[in-house]
């Protein structure tokens, strides 16, 4: 309000204009909105500011013991930038930003007013605080899960008991309408998951071989498989730390699942081998992680062969860990053709371990990563650079809308130290510190386009012949089929809308 801030705000028309023509009458108030917006670096940002300034990820942890994190955004973990608020640093840990229930975003930034009501911070507090003791109530120990399988049924079919929740406008059904079946009209409220469409039509279609494949494609985090390029597999990491970089995935092991129908060579040669690889980004975390509570990790390598039916078929998971404790690296690799009832469900639980890995991955990198935290720079800049006023800047905001406040939920509850994020994924504590590793290794802009992102990873290559221009090593591919028909929109209208302001090179050249 005009008490907290006396300074008086200029509104800029709707009408879009480049720096060249902006009218002479508003040249000025365009330059002094963005020198407001960028302020000046110092003190601790109020609520009804606008200022977008930078800083590390230094407000995760707090204090000496277990709850303290390190600085994510240096040379060690690089990291992108988030917005700075300025707020005074840990007495317990001076590298650390002390934590508050308030976090700062500039005004505009914040949610609206019906955004807040489906999505604030006490409302998903309320939430969690109603539904995991709830859900935890369904298992045996939190620690180690469903007991059974009628566990996991019950959660579709008969509901959890959900305490102190009968308004039925809680926030809790605006926040995750989509998990909810119904809640029945009696005395408690009864929480009813919706069962996933495949589960309704094959309650077991998870167990196997096909569907672990699918969701390579189809699933979860269809991001990461790629096409094997070289044979014999090989690690990257220093052989003196992590012991021989050599696979045990060997010619003889593939030859054997696919001998029928082609040699390893001839596989590679005709693009038909493809991996999940998380063997170099996990490796270095094993040991750390196998010593928390409640967790176990390997790293892995899973190979797939693309039949002559288009479908993926597993043919081999190697696990490994390093050496430790005077212990020499450990690796094992385990096959769906090893038919015994031991070797039968050591894949079985072999596959467990990759999804584990693959889903941790997903959330960590596909989506907090990309989706999340590498988009907060971008707003940044666009707002101390651009006017709003500026076409560009409009054709942007509306992607960058609330994604500084729920990043800023996010470290308050998500991905904080001892938060939801570390206690639901495999890496525990190094969660967000791993999310810093592979954005190291793995983050390029210029391989950030769906379409330069198939063709890095070897699920595509350019065919201007071909629908989108590109060829996909594997036709039946939903999530690069469905991603490229939207890319291709996209495209249209950001070319039609930028040709519309810039008819001429110059007019960029000079903005």
């Amino acid at each position: 309000s005009k008490f907290d801030n006396p300074d008086k705000r200029i509104f800029f028309t709707n009408k879009s204009y480049l720096p060249s023509q902006t009218p002479s009458g508003v040249t000025r108030l365009r330059e002094e909105e963005l020198v407001t917006s960028r302020g000046d670096g110092v003190g601790e940002r109020k609520v009804f500011e606008r200022i977008y300034d930078y800083d590390v990820y230094n407000d995760l942890g707090e204090g000496n013991g277990d709850a303290k994190r390190p600085v994510l955004g240096g040379k060690e973990l690089p990291y992108p930038r988030r917005c700075r608020t300025g707020r005074r640093r840990s007495k317990k840990d001076p590298l650390s930003e002390s934590r508050s229930t308030f976090v700062y975003v500039p005004r505009d930034e914040a949610f609206s007013e019906v955004k807040s009501l489906t999505f604030s911070g006490n409302t998903v507090y309320s939430v969690l605080h109603a539904v995991v003791p709830a859900l935890e109530s369904v298992v045996t120990d939190p620690n180690l899960g469903f007991p059974h399988f009628p566990a996991i049924d019950s959660l579709f079919n008969v509901g959890v008991d959900l305490p102190g929740l009968s308004d039925k406008k809680s926030g809790l059904f605006n926040v995750v309408p989509r998990l909810i079946k119904a809640i029945s009209d009696t005395q408690k409220d009864v929480l009813l998951f919706e069962p996933p469409e495949l589960v309704q039509r094959d309650k077991f279609s998870w167990f196997r071989d096909v569907e672990f494949a699918r969701q390579t494609l189809a699933g979860l985090n269809p991001y990461s498989i790629r096409l094997v390029t070289e044979w014999p597999l090989k690690s990257k990491l220093d052989p003196k730390v992590y012991g021989p970089p050599e696979s045990v995935i060997t010619k003889d092991l593939i030859d054997r699942e696919i001998g029928r129908y082609m040699t390893v060579e001839e596989a590679v040669e005709q693009k038909k081998l493809f991996i999940l690889d998380y063997h170099d980004l996990l490796l270095p975390y094993v040991n750390k992680v196998n010593e928390l509570k409640g967790t176990v990790l390997y790293g892995s390598r899973t190979i797939f062969f693309l039949t002559p039916q288009g479908t993926l078929k597993p043919l081999a998971i190697e696990l490994t860990r390093p050496p430790v404790d005077g212990k020499p690296q450990w690796k094992q690799v385990y096959s769906p053709s090893d038919w015994n009832a031991t070797g039968s469900w050591l894949w079985k639980l072999a596959k467990a371990h990759v999804l584990s890995h693959d889903s941790g991955y997903h959330q960590l990198v596909s989506h907090w990563l990309r989706t999340h935290c590498c988009t907060e720079p971008y707003i940044i800049a666009s707002n101390r650079q651009l006017s709003a006023m500026h076409p560009i800047y409009r054709l942007l905001h509306p992607h960058f809308r609330y994604t500084m406040e729920i990043n800023a939920l996010a470290r308050e509850a998500l991905i904080n130290a001892n938060g939801i994020i570390e206690s639901s994924f495999f890496p525990g504590k190094y969660a967000i510190e791993l999310s810093s590793i592979a954005y190291g290794a793995e983050w390029r802009f210029d391989q950030e386009a769906l379409p330069q992102n198939l063709i890095s990873r070897g699920l595509a290559e350019e065919d201007p012949n071909a629908p989108h221009g590109l060829k996909l090593a594997i036709e039946d591919y939903p999530f690069a089929n469905d991603g490229l028909v939207l890319w291709d929109i996209l495209k249209q209208w950001v070319t039609n809308y930028v040709n519309h302001y810039y008819p001429q090179p110059n007019l960029i050249e000079s903005d």
